[in-house]
């Protein structure tokens, strides 16, 4: 699947672009694969194929995956630079019952990243249900939050907007993808398919 989203970004994101904003689970979304059968180390094929994407692109990207250290399988927002480096990954903190049950291990820290367009913080999904994800990135001095996310409640995603006074990009599934204000309103949206 992480096939057709670097396929869709290499057709169709415009030169100029600073960030490319993939969905939670690229690897696994309509595999039928289970968390363990798609997690890999950050070093492995699945980020390097999207460092070339973003050297190509000289795009910043953000992209969900699953993660393997050891024994231990995450769900991770990875953050590659313009130039195909990685610079940053946020272990999603707050792990529903079916990522549980699928042997996903919690995250535990809010790190923030400085990149050439401003300060951001990554949050994953369920995270948006809690107020003290986006609340931790805020007062780390995070300017943006960026939201891989599979399907969700988009109220709550413009409440972490407008609690925080800071921009939350959506990219998702059963969720829209969208730029919301720090007044929460929908800048940009694309629609769901």
């Amino acid at each position: 699947p992480v096939a057709k989203f670097i396929e869709l970004a290499t057709r169709d994101v415009p030169s100029g672009t600073d960030l490319i904003l993939m969905p939670e689970g690229v690897t696994v979304v309509g595999t039928g694969k289970s968390y363990a059968d798609v997690a890999e180390p950050l070093n492995g094929p699945v980020v390097q194929r999207l460092a070339v994407l973003a050297r190509t692109k000289s795009a910043w990207i953000v992209a969900g995956l699953y993660e393997r250290e050891g024994h231990a399988i995450y769900n991770t927002s990875v953050l590659i630079d313009r130039k195909g480096k990685l610079a940053g990954k946020y272990r999603k903190v707050y792990i529903p019952r079916e990522e549980t049950e699928g042997g996903i291990t919690a995250g535990s820290d809010y790190p923030v990243f400085d990149t050439d367009f401003g300060r951001i913080g990554m949050m994953i999904c369920w995270d948006v249900q809690y107020t003290d994800p986006a609340r931790a990135m805020a007062l780390a001095g995070a300017e943006m939050i960026l939201l891989p996310i599979w399907g969700g409640n988009e109220t709550l995603a413009k409440a972490r907007a407008i609690e925080n006074h800071l921009y939350l990009i959506s990219s998702g599934y059963d969720f829209p993808s969208a730029v919301y204000s720090p007044e929460g309103e929908a800048l940009a949206r694309e629609k769901t398919d």
